[in-house]
């Protein structure tokens, strides 16, 4: 019996180191960690006293070598590198926009990206600031169908009295909502039809000056934002509106508000108002109204619905205009009141894909009853976009056309856009 509780005495004694394994091996562990953190802090605390030591010294031997201005000497702009410490501060924002388009089309006329693939437009884009309260861009486009030109160099000015901003230089005014994009920036390939024939083929692109501010008012909800200016007369490539006198200046104002009507929702209520001469005289015969409103409602956080709709009414003075030429006078007939109109639907499938369509319609500034064969041109057509990244993008069209002029035309368009550097409208 004794030596039966001997044995079992034993076997407790010999169990017990066995029960305790787990806890001992934990702390164990524990310590092992500690002691491995601690050792890495005291190595990168030494590596940063070392790094500390080295700037110091870079600091002290800049300063020696840098000569210090005399007693009484104006202190000014200075672009050495020791006083920015960084030539690279002050090299401008360089971007470059390539636009590349295939065209397909009925029509036989040989007009410009007609039934070929080419470079359509390249942009040069410099932009950077001048001090705190002003900064210059410049845009330079490059095509295959015209030789190299300047697109955009103005100047814009913050801080004026009333938190006013002003341009001034070549620019693209704002008047309505897609004259004053870069092609870019469209939903589609090519502009809408009543802005080519307005404005020009491009949009609007005129030297001047622009003053833009928001309106104080009480609310939040709703922003207004009046813009105004002043540029020199004509219009843009193959516009209608006004004359091609440039030294005949000519005016716009722009009222925007813009409404939050709910998380998900906001609409753009915009009304645009333009004089110019149509001749050479400078008298303005020519006055324009624009009306648009654009409305983008958030179905889902990736899923955006977009419905963009700009009016154009003109009011002009004379119906008939008489030029002389080699074989005499010729009498040209204008429309009083023309008008036209674009809507366009976009919607955003997904953050890769869209997909939208545009319906056209605009009546022709000068008119011949023996050549017109309708009172206007009116297109529809489709698009497919595919966004690679905001800095690429593709996109598939097509377009059909009936024209004033008699005839119609089907064209399907392939447009690859892609941007580097450093581009201030970036791909949306």
């Amino acid at each position: 019996m004794r030596s039966h509780l001997v044995r079992v005495l034993l076997c407790l004694i010999v169990a017990q180191p066995a029960w305790a394994d787990p806890v001992a091996d934990e702390l164990s562990t524990l310590r092992q960690s500690v002691q491995q953190l601690t050792a890495t802090v005291q190595q990168l605390s030494s590596t940063v006293q070392v790094q500390a030591a080295r700037i110091a010294d870079l600091e002290r031997s800049q300063t020696a070598s840098t000569p210090q201005p005399a007693p009484g000497a104006a202190v000014g702009l200075s672009r050495s590198p020791a006083a920015g410490g960084n030539l690279s501060a002050f090299n401008p924002e360089i971007g470059v926009l390539a636009d590349i388009v295939g065209q397909l089309s009925e029509s036989s006329a040989d007009g410009e990206g007609n039934d070929k693939l080419s470079a359509r437009e390249m942009e040069l884009v410099f932009g950077h600031p001048i001090d705190p309260y002003s900064r210059l861009d410049v845009t330079a486009t490059f095509s295959d169908f015209e030789a190299a030109s300047l697109e955009e160099a103005y100047i814009t000015h913050w801080g004026l009295p009333g938190e006013v901003k002003a341009r001034i230089g070549r620019l693209r005014p704002k008047i309505g909502k897609a004259s004053p994009l870069h092609r870019d920036s469209l939903d589609t390939v090519d502009e809408p039809l009543v802005v080519a024939q307005y404005l020009g083929a491009e949009g609007l692109s005129r030297t001047g000056v622009e003053l833009s501010g928001f309106l104080p008012v009480p609310w939040t909800t709703v922003t207004h934002e009046l813009i105004s200016g002043v540029m020199e007369g004509g219009i843009g490539e193959g516009g209608t509106l006004f004359g091609a006198v440039r030294r005949r200046p000519s005016y716009y104002a722009r009222l925007k508000n813009f409404w939050d009507i709910s998380d998900s929702s906001n609409l753009e209520l915009g009304t645009t108002y333009l004089t110019g001469s149509k001749d050479d005289d400078a008298d303005l015969e020519v006055q324009a109204l624009g009306l648009d409103a654009t409305l983008v409602h958030y179905v889902t956080p990736t899923n955006k619905l977009k419905w963009q709709n700009e009016i154009y009414l003109q009011d002009r003075d004379e119906a008939v205009s008489t030029q002389e030429t080699v074989d005499g006078p010729v009498d040209t007939l204008f429309e009083n009141n023309p008008w036209g109109f674009y809507s366009l639907v976009d919607f955003r499938l997904s953050p890769r894909f869209g997909i939208g369509g545009r319906f056209d319609y605009v009546e022709p500034v000068d008119i011949n009853p023996a050549t017109l064969v309708r009172d206007s041109d009116v297109a529809f057509g489709g698009y497919l976009t595919f966004y690679q990244s905001e800095f690429a993008r593709w996109r598939l069209q097509y377009r059909h056309t009936d024209f004033a002029l008699g005839g119609n035309d089907n064209a399907v368009f392939l447009q690859g856009t892609v941007a580097i550097g450093v581009h201030q409208h970036q791909l949306q």
